[in-house]
This record gives C-alpha cells, structure tokens and sequence, in this order.
C-alpha cells in the first residue's frame, strides 16, 4: 500500500473514531501496514476497547487489527491491585 493510501485510510479512521461520542476522545493512534491496523493507546474499559476495534474494523480499507498496544485501564487497575 502506498503512503497515499495509509495516509487516506488513517484520516478515516481517525474521523470514525472521533464522531463517536462515546470513544471521540480517547487517546488512541493508529499504525497502518498493508491495511493492517495497529492501535496504539489507552481506553477505560474493555467496552471502550471492543466499541474502537468494531469501528475500526468496519473501516473500508482495513484488513485486520490488531489491538496488542492498546491498553485498558481497568484491567491494569485490577493486575495492580491483585498484585
């Protein structure tokens, strides 16, 4: 995919994302590769989290996503204090 394209896809799915009220405002990034998504930030909740990967996916454009670097607070939150 050329640079273009990444570029075009990204300003897409930053404007999916930042219509939705309920995620518009979250920290969250985008790396593209070949139309392979990876988000890059953090979220809330696990809802927030499943709400940004379900517009991204619905994306056209996007292959897959990949949501390794995006990190929930709740569940740190938890791992922190179950520690």
């Amino acid at each position: 995919m050329n640079v273009a394209k990444e570029a075009a896809l990204a300003s897409s799915i930053r404007n999916r994302l930042s219509s939705d009220k309920r995620v518009g405002d979250l920290p969250v990034a985008t790396h593209i590769i070949d139309n392979d998504v990876y988000l890059i930030g953090r979220v809330d909740t696990l809802e927030q989290r499943d709400i940004v990967e379900f517009i991204v996916r619905g994306t056209p454009g996007v292959r897959r996503v990949n949501t390794d670097e995006l990190e929930v607070k709740e569940l740190s939150s938890f791992r922190k204090n179950a520690a």
